[in-house]
């Protein structure tokens, strides 16, 4: 293996209702377009897609939507009526020297997955990829100690997935586990075996002198042949679907997709409860996570507005707002983006900056209400200078160092940082943490606000203010990057 997986070919021939076809839409997208992103994301180059005669111009259309978001160059292609569907892929993959995957659009399919599929191929033999860890063992599905608990959704009713009769004791660290030696079932009607993901990687060659009409027959032509090999991905977000499938099922699936683990205990315990459903009332009138960052700046600047009315119930109006977007909003973005596949730098960049205007604008309005308030004293005006001064230079330095350092939020590079960390601070840091991390400082101003005094909030975003600038020095001086994280300053960061 010289280099990735760039090139796949996608079999898009069901557009008839009652089933989930390419066009049938989940998480927001259409399967089609879901794929197309997740592929361009996993470093997909060139992709060709397959419809039936008469729905050319529909696929056009629907990835016409999305063509700003995927770095590919694909081509549609009709399948004539008098021409079966391995004979069109063999003279569509006729000058292709490279590996490729190969697979229906019946599925819901994410970068994890592609990350790994496109890492690993077998220069011999086609390959069809299955779930590590996930066994079939009399009808029941059981998973092994290494097997991640939040992916456990994916396989709530297996009785749409196509089975391989794997026995148990076959290994799965091995990268490719082999190629049989004899026909192995494959069938959806299995009772034993592991969870095929219906995805392959093959070459032009492994298509010669084999005739199938859709993929589980081309899939069985190489296993009769005896020359299948079996993949195994893990810890990958996909799901096949039939359209069967139960709303309960589907939320559930893509919440956990949504959802943040390493988010701060309160935001999990207590905004994620708000968000679920306004994060899928977003996705389903299509927002874009930029478009609910625009809402929550705007609700920042109207919210902070109050501050400079001199009424109590203004104060209150302000927590409410302020909070409802600094907490929930905040969370709602982020998880449509994880829904929707929107997830990018730029993306990270821009949630980063909104994160800083959350406590930036509030501490803007406070300075200038204290100052009508107290012309004469100078004190407001001259902490608020340093404290803007100091906040700003340490977040600028630490912005930079997150760029070189290829991290997009603050949370991920924290958790990472710890990893590198040990000694006495940072058991006691470890135990303070759930009551300083994340939503939680934005609870304690919300709680103080109902004290009715401006200044009480002013001397918080102070004192929230230096101590992080602090911690943004410290942790540049104190974190040692990993190798393979060492910006090199002739590469060009993507965009």
């Amino acid at each position: 293996m010289s280099e990735n997986i760039s090139k796949a070919i996608l079999i898009a021939l069901d557009a008839q209702p009652g089933g989930a076809t390419y066009d049938s839409v989940y998480g927001g997208e259409t399967l089609l377009n879901r794929t197309l992103i997740a592929m361009s994301k996993s470093g997909i180059r060139a992709v060709h897609i397959i419809c039936a005669g008469g729905q050319r111009e529909n696929v056009q259309c629907m990835i016409n939507s999305i063509r700003k978001r995927i770095a590919l160059d694909y081509e549609v292609s009709e399948l004539p009526s008098d021409e079966i569907l391995s004979q069109h892929i063999s003279r569509v993959v006729g000058t292709w020297d490279d590996p490729f995957l190969i697979f229906e659009t019946d599925k819901i399919v994410h970068p994890t997955l592609f990350d790994q599929a496109v890492k690993f191929y077998s220069r011999h033999t086609p390959v069809l990829f299955a779930y590590k860890n996930v066994q079939l063992e009399d009808g029941q599905v059981t998973f092994t100690g290494a097997f991640t608990e939040k992916f456990k959704v994916i396989f709530n009713n297996t009785t749409p997935f196509t089975k391989i009769a794997l026995r148990k004791n076959v290994s799965q660290n091995a990268r490719y586990d082999f190629t049989a030696s004899h026909p192995i079932e494959i069938s959806p009607d299995l009772k034993e075996g592991v969870i095929s993901t219906d995805i392959a990687a093959c070459r032009r060659s492994d298509l010669q002198n084999t005739t199938f009409k859709n993929f589980s027959e081309m899939i069985q032509q190489w296993n009769k042949k005896n020359v299948l090999a079996i993949g195994f991905l893990e810890n990958a977000w996909w799901l096949k679907v039939t359209g069967k499938e139960s709303t309960e099922q589907i939320t559930e699936f893509f919440w956990r997709i949504a959802f943040k683990e390493i988010s701060g205990e309160f935001s999990k315990l207590v905004n994620s409860k708000l968000s679920k459903p306004m994060t899928f009332l977003f996705v389903r009138l299509g927002f874009s996570p930029n478009a609910i960052s625009i809402i929550q700046l705007i609700l920042f600047l109207v919210s902070s507005s109050f501050l400079l009315v001199n009424q109590y119930w203004a104060m209150i109006v302000f927590a409410i707002v302020w909070q409802f977007a600094a907490g929930v909003l905040d969370r709602c973005d982020g998880e449509t983006a994880r829904i929707r596949n929107y997830e990018s730098e730029a993306g990270g960049r821009f949630d980063m900056l909104i994160d800083d205007l959350r406590f930036g604008l509030p501490f803007v309005f406070l300075t200038i209400s204290q100052y009508h308030k107290y012309p004469q004293q100078l004190n407001y005006g001259v902490v608020a200078v340093a404290t803007s001064a100091w906040y700003c230079t340490a977040a600028v330095f630490h912005n930079r160092f997150l760029r070189r350092a290829g991290y997009v939020s603050h949370q991920a590079m924290g958790v990472d940082f710890l990893k590198t960390q040990e000694g006495a601070w940072l058991k006691f840091y470890r135990r303070i943490q759930p009551f300083i991390k994340g939503d939680i400082r934005t609870f304690y101003i919300f709680l103080a606000t109902f004290l009715g005094r401006e200044e009480v909030l002013f001397w918080m975003l102070v004192a929230y203010a230096w101590p992080l600038g602090a911690q943004y020095v410290f942790t540049i001086k104190k974190f040692r990057l990993a190798p393979e994280r060492v910006w090199a300053p002739h590469l060009k960061l993507p965009s």
